[in-house]
């Protein structure tokens, strides 16, 4: 009886693969199955972007099966579109399923469109994928691509919401183009309607960059710009205003109503795009919402010494100056305390950030901190 291959890869496949010596990968499945899998993600050889064509293609003749799952339920495409330098000809070549994973995970096209991959998302579109498919939570890749989107992919999102957006039109039917074209009297610039959850990410891709405009790479400030420019055109959004920070001279005033619409523009007035902010009245308001975000939006999963630290400074700021009334600062003692177990009303500690700035509004420039966040 013959003995049965193991499941597993060995441990060391990727040097293996890195060592590129056929041969011997080849020989790996002497004693593995063909749909062995290792690696992080519990992935085929098929799906490492190291393996080499001549690999792949050998592995097929022999049984592997192109749809063999990793242990997010991705197929060897999805793992290979997902990664920076995506080498999927090869399995295009041999019918990987390009449509897989639609309605639960999304398809290889939401993989290469979340990482800005131009020319693996065109293959994809050449070999009939859908711009429109739905992953789990009824988005298409280009809403996807969108959500994922940050300061320092933008270009790369202009270049590729362009060319989602020319697929949409192309695979639309011709009869809903003609309708279209009928009702507006004239060609179609954008071929889905551009709703207003596209609108809504862009508008925010735009506030984050803008936040953080002055502390960007001023090597790419500029094409970042351009590529800015370019999504709110595609998507018809306007322009979000450049960010004015305070001066450092005049009076801190809020103009809001509500507390937390207070923070917020105090947060755009002061707080710089990185680092400590340049006034007390800046690191009270960064303070109260770092470890609000941290607390709240991460769990504490970055919660350390420095956040402790910060967390300190803030009693001490709120106290200094024209400080808190009495109960206010007894508030903010046990907020404080409880915050450093990580835990405590994180939205009542930034309501005290504007009270005290409230009291404060004569600029007090910030001592060199002792922490780090």
């Amino acid at each position: 009886m013959a003995k049965a291959k193991k499941k597993l890869l060995p441990k060391d496949f990727t040097t293996q693969l890195e060592a590129g010596d056929l041969d011997a990968l080849k020989a790996v499945f002497d004693s593995c199955d063909v749909n062995a899998r290792g690696g992080i993600f519990k992935q085929s050889a098929l799906a490492f972007n190291e393996c080499p064509d001549e690999l792949v293609r050998w592995l097929v003749t022999q049984g592997a099966d192109l749809s063999t799952p990793d242990s997010y339920g991705q197929t060897p495409l999805h793992a290979r579109a997902g990664h920076w330098q995506g080498r999927i000809e090869v399995l295009l070549e041999l019918g990987a399923d390009v449509h897989s994973g639609e309605n639960v995970r999304g398809t290889p096209l939401h993989m290469a469109a979340g990482i800005g991959n131009i020319h693996t998302a065109r293959l994809l579109l050449n070999h009939g994928a859908r711009v429109a498919a739905l992953d789990g939570q009824g988005l298409t890749p280009l809403v996807y691509a969108l959500q994922r989107c940050s300061n320092a992919g933008i270009e790369g999102m202009a270049a590729m919401a362009e060319l989602l957006l020319e697929a949409a039109q192309a695979q639309a039917p011709k009869s809903a183009r003609t309708f279209v074209d009928r009702i507006f009297k004239r060609r179609l610039e954008h071929p889905t309607p551009v709703t207003p959850e596209m609108k809504a990410h862009v508008q925010r891709i735009g506030t984050e960059f803008e936040f953080h405009r002055a502390g960007f790479n001023p090597d790419s400030v500029d094409a970042t710009s351009v590529a800015l420019e370019k999504l709110y055109a595609l998507f018809d959004v306007p322009p979000v205003p450049r960010r004015t920070t305070h001066d450092g001279k005049s009076p801190i005033i809020a103009n809001a109503t509500r507390w937390q619409d207070q923070h917020q523009e105090l947060w755009e007035l002061l707080v710089p795009s990185k680092g400590a902010a340049d006034t007390v009245q800046g690191e009270v308001v960064r303070i109260s919402g770092r470890i609000r975000s941290e607390l709240e939006g991460n769990g504490g999963v970055n919660w350390d010494a420095s956040f402790k630290k910060m967390a300190d400074a803030f009693l001490a700021h709120v106290a200094s100056g024209v400080a808190l009334p009495e109960s206010a600062l007894a508030e903010a003692r046990e907020i404080v305390s409880e915050v450093k177990g990580q835990r405590g009303d994180t939205e009542r500690l930034c309501a005290l950030a504007v009270e005290w700035v409230g009291l404060n509004p004569k600029p007090e420039k910030l001592s060199t901190p002792s922490y780090h966040r």
